[in-house]
């Protein structure tokens, strides 16, 4: 059990950089765009909807997991969803005490003839931006080359992400199922194009996958985080030039156990990354679909993995110094994280 007090891992301030807009969705959205849409649902009870919205505890592996996306995927195909869907995110991270949240999603997999991806990403600015104004939460879009997709599709979300970046949109991604899809080599002169256009990656590696996929994401894909990465503890020479470059894994620990990256969480593999002196962030991945938020996951670090507030201090910071701001930006999000970290710890020892 944890030392650390609930309410205090509730008021941290805290960093996501790994959430899925398309996996934070509420179920009781799920319903209105349903209704909004002239879309049948199994039924109309909330609690029953989860079964379809939400994965359940016995979710076997990584493909089963994505598998929850195809129920509600449809009924985001519009400007009015996915403007909602990115501001209620903002409410829900203001909620957390989420002062910075990075949303990923592919924006081919929302896009239409009638609703191109550029439409997409900017409904999806728009409800950033208003959330932004109404809960005070800051934020950027990074966009996602979904693996198995038509080659077309990603050279018009790397043109997409050109067009917007430095205008909301931070970065980019390659997500998607590591085991059915084995392409990502595919995507290399992409992301060399991106990288020269100044653009952050990071890249979903090491997932379900084995540790040279984390060595393709850095050494031939400029990733400078990595999503998920567990199985970088199988390559100890890997992880220590991971922790030595600085390059920042994304960890997101209830995802991990519910795709069977991990058996458990007493299982994650975590400590052994700070141990070794990584960079590791904590993260939601898909707080809609994990029914999760991220006090719940720093909970877990600290009540299930034995994480101090030291260095659960440590994560939030860190996730500061990996996010895809602008240096200005950042730096004066970790001068604001910082001081009330302070404060919020001088308050504690004075109890």
């Amino acid at each position: 059990m944890s030392g650390i007090p609930a309410s205090l891992l509730a008021s941290m301030p805290k960093v996501d950089l790994h959430c899925h807009l398309d996996g934070a969705v509420r179920v009781e959205t799920v319903r209105d765009l349903a209704h909004a849409q002239g879309i049948s649902l199994p039924t109309e009870d909330l609690e029953a909807l989860k079964r379809h919205v939400q994965v359940s505890s016995n979710c076997r592996s990584l493909t089963e997991f994505l598998s929850a996306f195809e129920f509600f995927y449809p009924m985001l195909r519009s400007p009015a969803a996915m403007e909602r869907i990115a501001y209620e995110l903002c409410e829900d991270c203001a909620r957390d005490n989420i002062r910075y949240v990075e949303m990923r999603f592919a924006p081919l997999l929302q896009a239409t003839p009638q609703f191109p991806m550029t439409e997409v990403v900017r409904a999806a600015l728009r409800g950033l931006e208003k959330g932004t104004k109404q809960f005070g939460v800051r934020g950027g879009l990074i966009l996602c080359f979904l693996r198995g997709a038509p080659a077309e599709s990603a050279r018009g979300t790397l043109d997409v992400a050109k067009q917007f970046f430095g205008r909301g949109v931070v970065g980019m991604d390659l997500a998607g199922d590591e085991v059915r899809y084995r392409d990502d080599l595919a995507y290399a002169p992409l992301f060399q194009e991106a990288h020269e256009a100044g653009i952050p990656i990071t890249l979903h590696a090491g997932e379900a996958d084995g540790p040279h996929r984390i060595r393709d994401a850095i050494t031939r894909c400029h990733a400078r985080r990595i999503g998920h990465g567990v199985h970088l503890i199988e390559d100890e020479a890997l992880l220590d030039q991971v922790a030595r470059t600085g390059i920042v894994l994304e960890v997101c620990l209830t995802s991990n156990v519910q795709t069977q990256a991990v058996s458990d969480y007493e299982s994650h593999p975590v400590r052994e990354f700070l141990r070794r002196g990584a960079a590791v962030t904590l993260n939601t991945d898909d707080r809609g679909v994990s029914a999760i938020t991220l006090t719940h996951e720093f909970g877990v670090a600290a009540g299930r993995l034995g994480l101090r507030l030291a260095d659960l201090v440590k994560i939030v910071m860190a996730g500061v110094d990996a996010s895809f701001l602008p240096d200005p930006e950042k730096r004066a999000l970790r001068a604001d994280i910082k001081s009330e970290l302070e404060a919020l710890l001088k308050a504690q020892v004075a109890k």
